[in-house]
């Protein structure tokens, strides 16, 4: 069986069924998850240029390609293609 697995806001991995947490303050959210980073944090919601480094920082941290961009998806409200699209044009992907 192929089980994903996200980070929780201690950097450890954890299963999908389990909470996510804010990259940006460490609290846990509530679906859907892009609605508190676009309200508490509204510069980096806003910000495409935060996507490479959340990606660049998740990779590190040993995270599936696919799991990263789906992770970044949910946070931003942005299509995975989206992301993958934007992050290859700044050669990040």
């Amino acid at each position: 069986m192929n089980k994903s697995f996200i980070l929780n806001k201690s950097g450890h991995t954890m299963s999908e069924e389990e909470s996510r947490f804010c990259p940006y303050c460490g609290i846990e959210l509530q679906h859907p998850y892009w609605e508190h980073v676009q309200k508490k944090h509204p510069d980096k919601y806003s910000a495409k240029e935060t996507w490479i480094k959340l990606y660049e920082d998740y990779r590190k941290l040993g995270m599936d390609e696919d799991i990263s961009l789906t992770v970044i998806s949910e946070l931003f409200n942005a299509t995975t293609e989206e992301i993958k699209s934007f992050l290859k044009s700044k050669n990040a992907f």
